[in-house]
């Protein structure tokens, strides 16, 4: 149980109403970590801050907070101006969010064609984790040496059988030190989950 985490939450929502921003800023960032029903409200409405930073800080904490309020939010902040801002908004409807609406995934599709990599990482992520089937094609067309963590994330919350092949491959085409570390875990797991028959060592 953390220490006094009552004062803190206090001292966190007394922080939003100060007059100097980079105090609320904080706040903003702190309640992301100690959220507090009691701060959604101004979330939201520092949700449409003029400082892109601001409403980075946000789309951060909301993600934290399992409310249609939150999700209407980061729906918005998915669309921000800001890739970072994109970014991290997509990440928290994707994967900290539970809740799968129409609005939700829309704004996931939409973010599948965005011009940065990693908020369409994201948007992928977020698809499969709620078994949108449409997006084994994507993957299909993505599963090769260049794909990133998020594709085979993806792949592994799919579990299709449809993306064995292309996973099979990706693993036959390593050697050597590329058959270790992070990445190659990922793909591990992605092949096992694909492949429930699967023998433990067949990725060598």
């Amino acid at each position: 149980m953390e220490y006094a985490l009552d004062a803190r939450q206090a001292l966190l929502l007394a922080g939003l109403m100060d007059s100097h921003s980079g105090v609320v800023c904080a706040a903003v960032s702190g309640l992301g970590h100690r959220p507090h029903p009691d701060a959604l409200e101004t979330l939201v409405v520092l949700a449409r801050h003029a400082d892109s930073a601001m409403r980075r800080n946000v789309a951060v904490s909301l993600g934290c907070y399992q409310d249609p309020a939150a999700i209407g939010a980061l729906i918005q902040l998915a669309t921000d101006v800001d890739s970072d801002v994109r970014d991290w908004a997509t990440f928290g409807l994707g994967t900290l969010q539970n809740a799968d609406t129409p609005g939700l995934r829309e704004v996931l599709w939409r973010n599948l064609s965005d011009e940065d990599e990693d908020v369409r990482g994201e948007a992928l992520v977020g698809l499969a984790a709620r078994q949108d089937l449409r997006v084994i094609d994507h993957l299909l067309a993505q599963l090769g040496p260049e794909c990133r963590v998020y594709q085979l994330d993806a792949a592994e919350q799919l579990a299709s059988p449809l993306l064995l092949p292309a996973l099979q491959a990706l693993a036959d085409g390593l050697q050597g030190s590329e058959r270790e570390g992070y990445w190659f875990g990922c793909l591990q797991s992605a092949v096992e989950a694909c492949s429930p028959a699967l023998a433990p060592d067949s990725l060598g």
